[in-house]
């Protein structure tokens, strides 16, 4: 972990915070926010729920919400029940989320009950990420590092800094383990072997973000802008 943390040393959280300004995923959430047409709650809540059914895709994650923020763009939706109907009807047109629509549209539906609550408390819940993360796993019955939770906390965040003034990221929320963070680990880990467990991994990345005094979900935007040439 040594090695990881040599090279990635010199980044700061004002650096993770700089980098995250131009993932595509938040810039297609700032072009949804300029031309917006519906209540800001709404909006964090629609992109919550997209969050939550963003797995299995056919292409980038970042083809996707750009995809999703151009089908959302003209649709006036004021309750749950338009925002089932958009993903009912988005999500089988989709060029980039086709996959599971059945098991999807059953994770819309899961998270109806939270729907009043979280209209009347949005910001709050920006205040007090970590409680969303664990209201989102509750009705989702998942873990609370799963990464569509963590996800839709990344992504709730993104929409909401056009809002309200910059939260950071609270240190105990678990940073998304993908494919790219495992093949890091591999690399960078010397006590390493092909029974690592998930534990172990998280442990890792835990540890590098307490050397580095940059919040886990903030580090994952350094790991991503930095990926290719770390994995070389």
């Amino acid at each position: 972990m040594q090695r990881l943390y040599e090279k990635l040393k010199k980044y700061t959280l004002e650096d993770a915070i700089n980098i995250e300004k131009i993932d595509r995923q938040f810039l297609s959430l700032e072009k949804l926010y300029k031309n917006k047409i519906l209540d800001d709650k709404i909006y964090l809540f629609i992109i919550i729920v997209n969050a939550l059914i963003c797995y299995q895709l056919s292409w980038k994650w970042e083809d996707y919400w750009e995809e999703f923020w151009e089908a959302l763009i003209n649709n006036k939706i004021t309750n749950f029940s338009e925002i089932y109907i958009f993903f009912e009807e988005f999500i089988p047109e989709s060029k980039n989320n086709k996959r599971f629509v059945n098991i999807k549209l059953k994770r819309v539906q899961k998270i109806e009950t939270f729907y009043l609550d979280f209209i009347s408390k949005s910001k709050y819940y920006y205040e007090y990420m970590w409680e969303l993360v664990d209201i989102l796993s509750k009705i989702m019955n998942q873990k609370k590092e799963a990464k569509t939770i963590v996800f839709a906390v990344k992504m709730f965040s993104y929409w909401a800094r056009n809002i309200f003034d910059l939260k950071y990221f609270p240190e105990d929320i678990m940073i998304p383990i993908d494919s790219r963070l495992e093949k890091l680990y591999e690399k960078y880990n010397l006590e390493w072997t092909k029974y690592s467990h998930i534990q172990e991994i998280k442990s890792f990345y835990i540890e590098l973000s307490k050397k580095l005094k940059i919040p886990l979900l903030h580090l994952d935007a350094i790991l991503w802008v930095n990926y290719d040439e770390l994995v070389e």
